[in-house]
């Protein structure tokens, strides 16, 4: 995948940790034919990948990608798919992405980024491809592309219809006040999003860091959405690393002895896993 403008938005929303987008439980994410149990399996991935797991965030990321047990969800496979590639579980996120089945929504989508620089017939005719199937990232895609072209009132109306069918995609890049300078985040429009899409919590954990502006330092919010992050396996190895500093520096935090084995274990600190 060529690193154009909203490619790039991805990346820093992924180094942010964007890896993760939008995990939702809720009863109603399940369609009618996915057995109870794979409930059961979806929340035995999620453990074992806070452990480190990578095959576990792999598996995830197929979760997301073929709608097991979670929503079909673009943003999910790839925040997925990119705690995999960081864990091991996958060389690279993009030979991820090549594998993608043929005709899926989410390999159109792929296309469509991958193509609507150098052939945009061919990534338009993939965005209507993509409405057609009612899946909003047609319209993400399509306001990008308008925006690229010169079409910033049109393009932003494309990505807020979008976001308001449900794309998450379209919701993060909304949080973007300027793409061409995607750190300017809007930090209260990301807050609203932090419960239902978990891999914004490492956003957010990582702006009040201070890593990118020390003048939006804030170790206690830092700690809160780091440890939401953890919950929902979104943690990045730095962000495990930045945990156990405070921890142990600066102010104890509410951990078990085998949380902190656990963070140990994704920190990079230690690669003995005993969970008993």
């Amino acid at each position: 995948m060529k690193k154009y403008l909203f490619v790039s938005v991805l990346v820093t929303v992924m180094t942010a940790f964007i890896s993760c987008t939008s995990q939702q439980f809720a009863d109603e994410a399940f369609v009618d034919d996915v057995p109870a149990v794979m409930d059961d399996e979806f929340v035995s991935l999620m453990e074992r990948a806070r452990w480190g797991d990578g095959q576990a965030y792999l598996k995830l990321a197929d979760c997301y990608r073929d709608g097991k047990g979670v929503e079909k969800d673009f943003m999910g496979m790839l925040c997925m798919a990119s705690q995999a590639d960081e864990f091991g579980g996958v060389n690279r996120m993009e030979d991820y992405l090549k594998e993608l089945p043929e005709g899926s929504d989410l390999r159109l989508i792929v296309e469509a980024i991958g193509s609507f620089d150098d052939n945009p017939e061919k990534a338009l005719s993939l965005c209507e491809q993509l409405t057609a199937n009612g899946n909003a990232d047609g319209h993400t895609v399509r306001g990008i592309m308008a925006v690229e072209s010169g079409d910033t009132v049109g393009g932003l109306r494309l990505v807020e219809l979008a976001a308001s069918e449900g794309s998450s995609f379209a919701k993060l890049l909304l949080c973007i006040q300027k793409w061409r300078e995607p750190k300017n985040l809007d930090v209260e429009r990301l807050k609203a999003l932090s419960d239902d899409m978990p891999i914004v919590n490492m956003i957010l954990a990582k702006v009040y860091t201070g890593w990118e502006d020390e003048s939006l330092k804030d170790e206690h919010l830092a700690t809160h959405y780091f440890m939401k992050a953890d919950e929902k396996a979104c943690l990045s190895k730095r962000g495990a690393r930045w945990l156990l500093n405070y921890h142990r520096n600066v102010s104890s935090l509410p951990l078990s002895g085998k949380d902190i084995q656990r963070i140990q274990i994704l920190a990079g600190e230690t690669s003995d896993v005993n969970r008993d």
